[in-house]
């Protein structure tokens, strides 16, 4: 959903949304407009460089902040977030302004001048935002071996995203290193995005069903809880998923292993008889997945959407039961059943994919993702599904000619939130955020599947945090060394202490150089 500024405020945030540069401005103010846009990840909408002097970043520094509300503000953590980045203590104030109550949400405005940065905003991710803006353009003292101050121009910035909704869609697998998520949770966060859903493939630890975890490969329950502190900390929401439907595997597809069957082959039941996907005819089922289900819930602390696959369910129907049975109503009530359970009895929203919802043979779906089929029906329950339910969207193609992109179009229409899903393509992501934008969608779910590594994250995440905040990365400069640059500074804060934990890539000379191209 998109918010709307008060009449003061929207007078405020829409000026030039346009870097300001002419042959009229000085020309440290030029070569600093040049050079530093292309350090900030997103763009922000407006912003000026001026000629003043610069701004100090140590202990004498003054930080004025007004935010709508008191508790929208908090000056022990506003002072957290400079000893984090800068290493210093400033002097901040912190003021009550109930006028800016109309300040779309994460957004802010920042004045930089005369030994003084002062931040406006109706919360305090929007402050949390401001200062990783001059975190991407502060520089370090000059002409010393050990810094011990920071500086930035004197400098105006105004800005707001453009999507309510940000999210990055992340995978742990068995194989993932920790660090590397910590990692992505916290270079989603500097890119402000507000939301992570995390998928398990096999390695949380379920009390209530121990044998869904790979056995020897779980991810201990006190390393999730510390990931999901940190990112409230952060200001991200952790959504889970567990797929319900399809994927039952918590494998890839392309690797033969399902982290169920492979160790327990007593449970074949619960399954079609290849493993791919759960059997729906059985009532076991449901009450296995119903326990995995509210434990997640539970253990994320309560989170206001749950997401429940339901993608690419190859083998549906294949069993003795499930081949007999009426398999549109089965499916219909599999997933009510779980609407129930979380909708209605825990006011928490269900997100799942939409490829199952859409006929493969439809003309109107023809390049791109749609994997039902009539012969279930299942492309029917558009029409019966509760139109609370999330609807995700994954489509990883590039734009066509004109695109419209008419499955989005589909769901929005019939009356279901949407979340644009892109991958790797830089123009596809672009064009899904100014869709999502322009017909006042939910919002947009960037999905990395196997690829945390390399140039892929990159493309990424930098493409979909400009998509959520309507910008586009600034020209010139080198992309790649500006985002090892953030990089480093994650693990700074994190911190990383070990060789493999650095950086990009685990190893410079991987045993597998596939990563996924950047889409850039």
């Amino acid at each position: 959903m998109r918010h709307k500024m008060s009449a003061v405020i929207s007078t405020v945030i829409l000026l030039s949304c346009t870097w300001i540069m002419s042959a009229e401005l000085p020309a440290d103010v030029a070569k600093d407009t040049v050079v530093l846009k292309t350090r900030m990840i997103p763009q922000p909408q407006a912003v000026k460089f001026m000629a003043g002097p610069e701004v100090v970043i140590d202990g004498n520094l003054k930080v004025a902040v007004s935010v709508s509300a008191e508790q929208a503000g908090d000056a022990k953590r506003i002072g957290g977030l400079f000893k984090t980045f800068w290493q210093c203590c400033p002097v901040i104030t912190l003021q009550k302004d109930p006028q800016l109550a109309g300040m779309i949400p994460d957004g802010y405005t920042l004045n930089a001048s005369q030994g003084t940065i002062t931040i406006k905003s109706a919360d305090f991710n929007g402050v949390r935002n401001a200062l990783r803006t001059i975190r991407q353009i502060a520089e370090s003292q000059r002409g010393v071996e050990c810094q011990n101050s920071y500086y930035i121009p004197e400098v105006e910035i105004q800005d707001a995203p453009a999507i309510a909704f940000r999210g990055v869609h992340v995978c742990w697998f068995p194989e993932s290193n920790p660090k590397t998520i910590e990692k992505a949770l916290h270079l989603a966060a500097y890119y402000k995005f507000n939301y992570v859903v995390l998928e398990s493939w096999g390695i949380f630890p379920y009390k209530s069903h121990p044998e869904l975890t790979w056995k020897n490969s779980q991810v201990s329950r006190r390393t999730l809880k510390k990931l999901i502190k940190t990112g409230q900390d952060l200001g991200v929401t952790f959504i889970p998923q567990l797929n319900i439907f399809g994927h039952a595997t918590a494998s890839r597809h392309i690797s033969g292993k399902h982290a169920v069957l492979d160790f327990n082959p007593s449970v074949q039941s619960l399954f079609e008889p290849d493993g791919w996907t759960w059997c729906l005819s059985n009532p076991a089922t449901r009450k296995v997945l119903e326990d995995a289900v509210i434990e997640l819930y539970d253990f994320f602390e309560q989170p206001p959407y749950f997401h429940i696959g339901c993608d690419e369910a190859y083998t549906l129907a294949t069993c003795r039961d499930c081949r007999r049975s009426d398999y549109y109503q089965l499916f219909k009530d599999h997933i009510m059943h779980f609407h129930d359970v979380l909708t209605r009895q825990r006011n928490c929203k269900l997100m799942m994919w939409h490829d199952m919802l859409l006929d493969s043979k439809d003309s109107r779906w023809s390049g791109y993702i749609a994997l039902g089929s009539m012969e279930h029906n299942l492309p029917k329950l558009v029409d019966e599904l509760p139109k609370d339910i999330i609807i995700c969207d994954w489509q990883y193609g590039a734009p066509k000619k004109e695109e419209k992109w008419p499955t989005m179009r589909y769901f929005n229409e019939k009356g279901f939130p949407v979340l644009a899903c892109p991958w790797l393509n830089k123009p596809g992501i672009t064009s899904q955020g100014r869709l999502v934008k322009d017909e006042n969608m939910m919002g947009l779910l960037c999905t990395t599947w196997h690829g945390l590594q390399g140039s892929g994250l990159l493309g990424i995440y930098v493409n979909g945090a400009s998509a959520g905040w309507g910008s586009v990365a600034a020209g010139g400069g080198d992309l790649r060394c500006i985002f090892n640059m953030h990089m480093r500074q994650i693990g700074w804060d994190i911190p990383v202490k070990n060789y493999e934990d650095t950086g990009l890539i685990e190893y410079q000379i991987p045993k597998d150089e596939s990563y996924p191209a950047a889409g850039l």
